[in-house]
């Protein structure tokens, strides 16, 4: 048998958990380092099996007679039925039997490439909220949708199995097993085939800083969890450790290129990587975007990984021979947060503290408003030039921002179809990534607050307390709690035809600009100017270059403002502009919560 601990880290996914052979048997392998004996009990059989351990901690079994869709459990040193920790598939939950898979599959995706960072406009979605069904199968029905709106890739909420019957996904166990509620393995890989089809790319959100409280058996199979290191959401992974750090990482490195390999996805969004406790150097951050940046140069493959820093982090793009991270992008919060300081002054949705205007001025002009790296704290910071914001993802809604808020209210109900038609603006014509998330096109109606569905009263009780201790600033009293099911049920939603129809075609307007500029070489930092008046709430993007201009014009401000018109200098004919979209009416300057696109040819 290969020596697991001496093969490359990009093929450790090929060896962990249990891997059916073409004679028939299944290999079954696990890494128990303080184990002194490991069981695999077969279900629906009369085989329970010693497997055989090596000197890295490894234990592993070939079985004959046991193939795909056959169920099992480990045992460890005689203790109770426990599930792998490399399961593929978890049919009946996180506490039931794992379930051997055969990885092959008949992929149709041959042709299909991953577009480069310009031309991604990203749709963050919960594979559960999507549709009614709340499946794989039922998503790729919605695919023509995004396509027709002008999306480029989708990027999936974790759907790592976690406890329950819904789950936001960051609270996954079973790192390597696609959520049973949302469908098969299979099914995943016919959405990622048919979204291939389609031209879209997929990406997929992972979560290597903590674990979930119910159904983590980790520690039962060993020393997984750090016990130097812990994070608000649960325990952290020992990454580490002097004596087992290795194979720890090893372990998550391979959950990462798994998903990558064995289900063609395009890219990775790892959460929260600000939390993946680890003083060991290299960072584990920086040894994922090595093994990663491997498997696809070995597999010809462009993958992109997108890290949730949510402020910039001056080394997070930079590469890896510049001494940086090497990842393709990241997550910048400030866009969002400094846009609705505009909009709910004195409101926050977030834990760092953003002014009115001026954050929103600063970071049209530099970028980002705060700095932080994976070893140093966030602070503000004003760069002596801008920074290339072709890394950074914006959004002005996402998971995070109507989460965390009780009600789980959307961007136009906190203030209005207005303010988010012209925020939309900023966001669409920026050089930066641009994020929705989903709904957002449309003006959904349903909220999305945060749900879980764990079993132990204790932990729905912490859960609601976390969540009131996470987020004091807001009123929890009243709303619906994370653990009620209509959490979950309210969330979906709904078809664009329950929307707001000048919304949606507001947003494929920008859309379709975009591209357009993009295209031209037009839309990127070198060729923008930045001017504001922010006593008048004005910011301007002017875009210059020998073949053509293009100004955006944005009043943003709260609701209780004067709406009285300000007149802009703008060469070029007036091609967009969020009152007049869809029938709406408006005349003489622009107005408050508003956006106007000028577009001038000089050919």
């Amino acid at each position: 048998m290969t020596e697991i601990h001496n093969c490359p880290t990009i093929e450790v996914h090929q060896y962990l958990g249990a891997r059916p052979m073409p004679d028939g048997s299944t290999n079954f392998c696990v890494w128990a380092p303080l184990a002194d004996r490991v069981v695999v009990d077969v279900v629906d059989g009369p085989q329970s099996i010693d497997m055989e351990k090596d000197d890295a901690g490894y234990h592993r079994a070939a079985i004959a007679g046991v193939g795909a869709g056959s169920r099992y459990f480990y045992r460890v040193d005689g203790g109770p039925q426990r599930p792998d920790p490399a399961s593929r598939y978890q049919p009946r939950g996180v506490h039931g039997p794992s379930e051997v898979v055969d990885p092959q599959f008949e992929w149709t995706d041959g042709q299909y490439r991953t577009p480069g960072r310009d031309g991604l406009i990203i749709y963050e979605l919960h594979l559960g909220a999507f549709t009614a069904e709340g499946t794989f199968a039922a998503a790729i029905d919605r695919i023509g949708e995004l396509v027709e709106l002008g999306i480029t890739a989708i990027e999936l909420m974790p759907v790592a199995a976690s406890a329950g019957r819904w789950n936001w996904g960051y609270d996954g166990v079973a790192l390597f097993a696609p959520a049973d509620a949302y469908g098969t393995p299979n099914d995943f890989r016919r959405f990622v085939d048919a979204a291939h089809a389609a031209g879209l790319a997929v990406f997929l959100d992972v979560v290597y800083n903590h674990l979930g409280p119910e159904g983590n058996y980790l520690s039962e199979f060993g020393p997984y969890l750090s016990s130097k290191h812990q994070t608000v959401w649960g325990e952290a992974p020992n990454f580490d450790c002097p004596v087992h750090g290795d194979a720890v990482r090893r372990f998550f490195t391979a959950n990462a290129v798994y998903w990558l390999d064995e289900f063609h996805l395009d890219g990775l969004r790892v959460d929260a990587i600000h939390c993946m406790a680890d003083d060991r150097e290299p960072h584990v951050v920086a040894e994922i975007s090595d093994e990663v940046a491997a498997w696809a140069r070995q597999n010809q493959r462009q993958v992109m990984l997108i890290a949730e820093s949510n402020v910039y982090d001056p080394e997070m793009t930079r590469p890896r021979a510049g001494g940086g991270i090497g990842f393709d992008a990241m997550w910048c919060d400030d866009f969002l947060h400094s846009t609705f300081s505009v909009l709910r002054p004195g409101e926050q949705l977030s834990h760092r503290t953003y002014h009115p205007k001026t954050d929103l001025d600063h970071t049209l002009r530099h970028g980002y408003v705060y700095e932080g790296t994976l070893r140093r704290e966030r602070r503000r910071t004003t760069p002596a030039q801008r920074v290339d914001s072709s890394g950074l993802v914006y959004s002005i809604q996402n998971h995070d921002f109507i989460g965390n808020h009780p009600l789980g209210v959307r961007l136009h109900q906190l203030t209005s179809p207005d303010a988010h038609r012209a925020a939309a603006a900023l966001m669409m014509l920026v050089p930066a990534i641009p994020m929705l998330f989903m709904g957002e096109e449309f003006a959904c109606e349903h909220p999305f607050r945060f749900f879980v569905d764990f079993s132990d009263p204790r932990l729905r009780d912490a859960v609601v307390e976390g969540r009131r201790r996470e987020y004091p600033q807001h009123d929890w009293d009243g709303g619906v709690l994370p653990t009620d099911p209509a959490a979950f049920t309210s969330a979906k939603i709904g078809g664009q035809g329950d929307g707001d129809a000048r919304t949606l075609q507001w947003y494929r307007e920008l859309i379709r600009l975009r591209k357009q500029t993009r295209a031209s070489g037009l839309l990127v930092d070198a060729k923008l100017t930045v001017e504001s008046d922010l006593e008048k709430n004005l910011f301007v993007l002017r875009y210059a270059d020998e073949n053509e201009r293009l100004t955006l014009a944005v009043r943003l401000a709260p609701q209780s403002e004067s709406d009285d018109a300000v007149e802009i200098e703008a060469d070029g004919d007036l091609v967009l502009d969020s009152r007049r979209v869809g029938g709406g009416e408006v005349s003489g300057g622009l107005r408050s919560n508003h956006a106007r696109v000028y577009r001038q040819s000089l050919r």
